[in-house]
């Protein structure tokens, strides 16, 4: 499978805009069945699946060695490993899954890559709020500043959430899932309405930030790092608009640039 994916974006360089192709990285969805209990899907590199799905049963304690397996398929085009192991091996363990039957390869319901963005039960965001590019700078400048252990330790992820004019909250964490968990959390905790706000983050973006801004119907995300494939795909299909590479005087436009004031 490809590692990359060929995408149109526009790309703001010194306050010049131009309609270009970038490459995006290709996020994945895999999703391990065990005994025919959905247990995870894990967001990945689409490539070694096989180690993946042994190396998380192995580490998450499904199993304890490679000889618990009894049977392992695993089908690409669907996204789908399925593991069989004595019941004995996992009898005792005190995990919470849902218990699903594996449909058929032609079921139009199988739990499968082309239809993953429809089991997505999340609704598109409606937000008229327009942004200034000039404050795309400065937003991600302030997030940037705002960390004193990255720049003591360039270990930590900081995550802030803005208006059109100004920073309202900013949270750190060493996780950048956690830290935009954060920023909601305060948010909620204080009564911010966050229909009409900006995400503004330190690092990649994957698919689950989209899906956690969408689901708090927050309508722009910019990332100073690159964004998977799957998060540019939902932040089009949920009507978000994406923004990556914020570096000094540069970014590129992912999706709904309508956002945007220049």
């Amino acid at each position: 499978m490809d590692k990359t994916l060929e995408c149109k974006i526009i790309k703001i360089e010194e306050n010049v805009k131009n309609d270009v192709n970038e490459f995006l990285v290709c996020e994945y969805p895999l999703t391990i069945f065990l005994n025919k209990m959905k247990i995870a899907t894990l967001f990945c590199s689409p490539e070694n699946l096989i180690e993946l799905t042994l190396g998380f049963l192995m580490t998450e304690q499904f199993i304890t060695r490679l000889e618990d397996i009894i049977k392992f398929d695993l089908d690409e085009k669907k996204g789908m490993a399925e593991v069989e192991v004595d019941e004995s091996v996992i009898s005792m363990k005190n995990f919470h899954c849902k218990k699903v039957e594996l449909q058929s390869l032609d079921s139009n319901k199988c739990n499968s890559i082309p239809n993953f963005f429809d089991s997505i039960n999340c609704k598109p965001v409606e937000s008229k709020v327009v942004l200034s590019f000039e404050k795309v700078y400065e937003f991600m400048k302030e997030n940037l500043d705002y960390s004193e252990v990255f720049k003591k330790t360039s270990g930590a992820h900081s995550v802030a959430l803005c208006d059109e004019k100004k920073t309202i909250v900013i949270c750190e964490d060493v996780a950048r899932h956690n830290a935009l968990d954060k920023v909601i959390g305060k948010s909620i905790k204080n009564n911010i309405f966050l229909k009409d706000k900006i995400i503004v983050i330190s690092g990649r973006v994957s698919l689950e930030m989209i899906l956690k801004a969408a689901k708090m119907q927050i309508p722009i995300v910019i990332s100073k790092s690159a964004p998977t494939s799957l998060s540019v795909a939902l932040a089009k299909k949920l009507n978000i608009t994406l923004i990556g590479f914020v570096r000094g005087r540069n970014m590129n436009i992912y999706s709904n640039e309508q956002r945007i004031k220049y």
